[in-house]
């Protein structure tokens, strides 16, 4: 509920102000300082684990130094006590009570007390669970225990819970008065430094955790600061009305462009009445929320390619940064709010802005009202921005103002630049286009949304945006517009459209995204499983068998596993709906072992393959169906291989004995839970919504590969080919050691393997499938060392040696404009 006020100075009338005043507030900052804590302990305990005769060397050196300066102080000790102990508390305590803050002064206490019980839970686990290196680096020299004191975190909390160092000066001292205490203690043996560092860290991170926790003393601008604030900067307010909060009445200051600027701004959104009769807009941006904001966008400029983040670190620049860029799209010509003047009160910068003479956001304009000339004049004012060389980066409904007479002389407005840049690149405006282009497509179809981005921008602005016709390249209302528009799939639409138009058009999704969750999910689970490889790996004993390895089994495995790329090339050259050399498809399978360092397995492989097909302008659903046919053909032929070498082979090995009624029992087990499953309506929806899309891609495609049985009989001999390979390389890696297995049970350990890799969201499938082949080989009889060796040997062969070959393939198709 707002709350209303009146502020009055002498000379000027009562100012009423409707807001919500934030007392406290929960900083970023402090999120960021406890990651970082967290951070520099571990590394004090990483230099104590693994540098222990340096932290040695240090502090003998400085311990050497004690006798002069023992001639210079008197009772060390007990000055490094009097600092820490007393003089320190009574300087912070006098000084919350000179300010008069009661509950600030309780919140630095009970932030002691929780340093001092984080640094004996510490001392607890270290005396546990900690190396001999770590216990020594925190024992002083004739001490026989670690030391860590406890009323050195206590004090190192109370000073963080009492506020940041910057905003008063009694803190500042404190901290180091702090250090110069430590520092003596250092000298004089009474601690170490690694032991110094940790208990400072320690009591940190319990001050900023409370600190967080209870949130803090905001130095917003509200109220006769918020007034004087904006009389600094040259206005006189007569009236201050909080957009982005509710309120009791209607306010006939607020209206929907001002509501859609209080969603899209960052900071605070004020309707501001003058002294004069002037109706303006203040935006109110907090430091508080400053690292927040700062922190998004890094994140943003290095997941996406070609968007950098503006360097406007501070809450001035990130000011100053947001009005240049909205004076520059002015002066240029597009139509947006003038600013009108700037400020500075406490931690709040003050940005006042002209109103736009504008009724609406695009937001609220009806489809029915979205004429092609309402569409022309938006697409006018992203032209004139672009022109001049500045990119938004964020056009959506609400940043688009537009007035009432849609029909004749629409009046298009561009609001809210703070993601704006000017002196942009080419990269940023193209992602401009695709927004716009989302955004009005999803309103009125992608032939009237084409159809006017040609008549406005031309043929070749709207071709080079189509490739970033993506999801992760538009804003969150965008996408979920897109999600829930009436017209499906209007990304796919609009590529098909500009593609009618263009025919050469490059409509193919470029790769914008650097990394997104998944990513760094398998980049982790791919340390993971390498870490549990080289934990157990014995090098020497690898050695050894390497050394004793066969080479000329080494050269024919190798030979094998070239063998999978021209099986791989074979199955899609067959599916291929367009004729495409030969050559070509060989060298995007190879390309692809370079891809697979990053994906996991299987995905890069199929992820080039599309790309091959739709720069050769196979239409995007067609090249999907094409790339899961082949996909499909593979598990088809994978299948029947097994069957097929178990009855050719006859072999006694693993496949040949029947099973144990245990094994029976489970799998039955396994088949009645699943068929129980399926009976659950959410468990048959979940299923169907998984395995009728394939389906639904892969079917028409199939019916027209089946009129032609040598495409068809082409295919699965790819496939086939390709799976001989890899059980050939497997097989000769064995050979290669002197281990002779049955065909089919190298077979059956490989489709295993296979699987795992598959399943398992790593890089290639790394850990998984060695982890894996190596418990099979184990469990067909071979040492734990010669099983290891193998398979690290067939990973090198079909893995590792081929990453080289695809990075030279995938530049060469690169250059050749293929990929």
């Amino acid at each position: 509920m707002a709350a209303d006020a009146s502020v009055t100075r002498e000379d000027a009338p009562a100012v009423r102000i409707l807001d919500e005043p934030e007392i406290r507030v929960r900083r970023f900052t402090d999120v960021l300082g406890l990651l970082g804590t967290v951070v520099g302990i571990v590394a004090v305990l990483f230099i104590g684990e693994f540098a222990l005769g340096t932290t040695e060397g240090i502090t003998q050196d400085i311990s050497s130094i004690s006798p002069f300066l023992q001639r210079l102080l008197v009772a060390p000790v007990n000055l490094f006590t009097a600092i820490l102990a007393i003089i320190i508390p009574a300087l912070m305590i006098v000084d919350m009570l000179v300010r008069r803050e009661p509950r600030r002064i309780i919140e630095a206490l009970g932030a002691a007390i929780l340093g001092v019980i984080v640094i004996l839970i510490a001392a607890a686990m270290l005396l546990s669970w900690g190396t001999e290196e770590i216990q020594t680096s925190l024992t002083p020299r004739g001490a026989d225990t670690m030391q860590l004191p406890a009323y050195v975190a206590a004090l190192s909390a109370l000073l963080t819970a009492a506020g940041r160092r910057s905003t008063r000066r009694s803190l500042s001292l404190s901290w180091n008065m702090l250090w110069f205490g430590l520092a003596i203690a250092v000298i004089f043996g009474v601690i170490t430094i690694p032991s110094a560092l940790l208990t400072v860290l320690l009591g940190r991170a319990a001050g900023l955790a409370l600190r967080y926790w209870l949130g803090s003393t905001a130095d917003r601008a509200y109220g006769n600061v918020l007034v004087e604030g904006l009389n600094r900067a040259g206005f006189h307010p007569r009236s201050l009305i909080r957009a982005d909060i509710e309120h009791d009445a209607d306010q006939p200051e607020l209206d929907a462009v001002t509501d859609a600027l209080a969603r899209t701004r960052h900071g605070r959104v004020y309707a501001m009445t003058t002294v004069e009769g002037h109706h303006l807009l203040v935006v109110a941006l907090d430091g508080d929320q400053q690292a927040a904001g700062f922190v998004s966008k890094l994140w943003t400029s290095l997941r996406l390619r070609g968007i950098d983040t503006r360097p406007d670190v501070s809450l001035r620049q990130s000011a100053e940064a947001t009005a240049l860029v909205s004076h520059a799209a002015r002066v240029a010509g597009v139509r947006t709010g003038r600013v009108l003047g700037m400020g500075q009160i406490r931690d709040t910068m003050l940005l006042v802005y002209q109103r736009p003479p504008v009724s609406r956001p695009l937001t609220d304009v009806p489809v029915s009202e979205m004429t092609d000339a309402l569409m022309d004049a938006l697409w006018a004012e992203v032209a004139s921005a672009h022109r001049a060389g500045i990119s938004h980066r964020r056009l959506e409904a609400d940043t688009i103002l537009v007035g009432d007479d849609v029909e004749t002389d629409p009046a298009v407005w561009l609001t809210s630049w703070e993601m704006g840049e000017a002196a942009t690149s080419a990269f940023a405006q193209r992602i401009d286009v695709a927004q716009v282009l989302a955004l009005t497509a999803a309103r009125v179809g992608a032939e009237r949304a084409v159809d006017s981005a040609f008549r406005s921008l031309g043929a070749q602005q709207v071709e080079q945006a189509a490739p970033l016709l993506q999801t992760i390249a538009l804003p969150p209302h965008t996408r979920a517009a897109v999600k829930e528009s009436e017209h499906e799939k209007v990304l796919e639409q609009v590529r098909e459209e500009i593609l009618a138009r263009s025919p050469e058009a490059e409509v193919a999704s470029e790769n914008i995204v650097r990394f997104g969750g998944r990513t760094i999910i398998t980049i982790a689970l791919g340390l993971v499983a390498a870490v549990v490889i080289l934990a157990s790996f014995n090098t020497q004993q690898f050695l050894d068998a390497v050394q004793q390895a066969n080479p000329w089994w080494l050269v024919i495995g190798f030979a094998w596993a070239l063998l999978t790329f021209v099986g791989a090339a074979l199955a899609l050259a067959a599916f291929s709906p367009v004729k495409v050399p030969f050559s070509r498809v060989l060298l995007t399978q190879v390309a692809a072992a370079y891809i697979s360092v990053a994906v996991p397995a299987g995905v890069g492989p199929a992820a080039l393959n599309l790309r091959l097909l739709t720069k050769r302008k196979v239409p995007t659903p067609l090249a999907v169906a094409t790339v899961a046919l082949v996909q499909v053909s593979s598990v088809v032929v994978t299948v029947l291989g097994l069957v097929g070498l178990t009855l050719a082979s006859g072999s006694k090995g693993a496949l040949a004995a029947l099973p144990s009624t245990a094994v029976v029992i489970a799998f039955a087990v396994v088949v009645l839970v699943i068929a129980a499953a399926m009976l659950v309506p959410r468990v048959r929806t979940w299923a169907m919504k998984r395995v009728l899309p394939t389906l639904r891609q892969t079917w028409p495609r199939l019916a027209q590969v089946l009129g032609q049985p040598w495409r068809l009989a082409l295919g699965l001999a790819g496939n086939l080919l390709l799976t001989i390979g890899f059980v050939g390389a497997f097989q000769s890696s064995l050979l290669a050691f002197g281990e002779d297995l049955a065909v089919i049970d190298v077979a059956v350990l490989f489709f295993v393997g296979n699987a795992v890799g598959a399943a398992v969201p790593t890089p290639g499938g790394l850990g998984a499938v060695e982890i894996a082949l190596t418990t099979g080989l184990t469990g067909a009889g071979l040492p734990y060392a010669v099983a290891l060796s193998a398979v690290l040997v067939y990973r090198l062969l079909t893995y590792w040696l081929r990453i080289p070959l695809g990075y030279v393939a995938m530049k060469y198709l690169e250059r050749k404009g293929e990929l």
